[in-house]
């Protein structure tokens, strides 16, 4: 079926409780959802983001009309000083669910401090994870699930399953557009050609997944979820980063980085 919007198409895009203009710049149809670059008229390049189409609309005066509600409310409700925005009567489908309430999905304080360290490795002192991980995606999820179903009874747990199964196939899906670093992109384009056939989350390890797990919580809020299919999701997603954090000197550990290379610095302009 043909994407709703075009590549170069002129757009309105929810960023937070607003709409803003913007054009899609890419559009990716690998998966079972369209994704689309989108670029937000004078804004810096670095708010680029992959988003779903429910996120954009059309330009045109009717969406422009509903632009101009949702700023004239959000001004008010500001100067009332509340913290939360209810959203006008008159603005339906999109704007209902912009005005979803974010799934929050808790980080243990370890795991965060873990996210730090990445960032600072990578970005700052110029390390890169040594791939393929020792404790790749793949098998950090089957750990995950063995030791699950050692804790239970009922070794079959349906909801578990899907939830593991969407896990992996956010991670396979957003890796190579929102889970790496600038720095990381040569390595990235080294180890696909590499390893053709192989799949990502059977290469790269629990530091990019806590990665997908500081953005999935807004991911999944763009997503028709139901209050039950929620709370399955942020249990059993809790419930592995406690695993995570469990295992961290293992999954974590300080020797999956290493320096990189006069020729790799080269490479990525530094």
């Amino acid at each position: 079926m043909a994407s709703k919007f075009a590549e170069g198409e002129r757009v309105l895009c929810f960023h937070g409780p607003l709409l803003y203009e913007a054009r899609c710049q890419k559009l990716n149809s690998e998966g079972e959802v369209d994704l689309f670059l989108i670029h937000y008229n004078g804004w810096s390049q670095k708010w680029d983001e992959w988003i779903p189409e429910t996120r954009i609309l059309k330009y045109n005066d009717a969406n422009l009309k509903k632009q101009s509600e949702l700023q004239k409310h959000y001004r008010k409700s500001q100067n009332r000083g509340r913290k939360k925005m209810k959203m006008l009567d008159t603005v339906e489908s999109e704007d209902a669910f912009a005005a979803k309430v974010s799934i929050q999905i808790e980080i243990p304080e370890q795991l965060k401090l873990c996210l730090l360290d990445d960032w600072d490795l990578i970005t700052q002192q110029k390390h890169l994870i040594k791939l393929p991980n020792r404790y790749t995606v793949t098998r950090i999820l089957d750990e995950f699930r063995c030791y699950q179903t050692s804790q239970e009874n009922d070794k079959h747990d349906v909801n578990r399953d899907h939830v593991l199964e969407g896990i992996l196939g956010y991670f396979s899906r957003l890796l190579g557009m929102q889970l790496l670093y600038k720095f990381e992109r040569p390595q990235y384009a080294d180890v696909l050609e590499e390893n053709k056939g192989t799949p990502v989350s059977e290469m790269y390890g629990a530091e990019h997944l806590l990665r997908l797990f500081t953005r999935i919580g807004e991911l999944l809020a763009f997503t028709e979820l139901d209050n039950n299919a929620v709370r399955v999701l942020q249990n059993y997603t809790e419930q592995l980063l406690k695993f995570i954090d469990d295992n961290r000197d293992r999954y974590l550990s300080s020797e999956n980085y290493c320096i990189a290379t006069p020729d790799y610095l080269r490479r990525a302009g530094i």
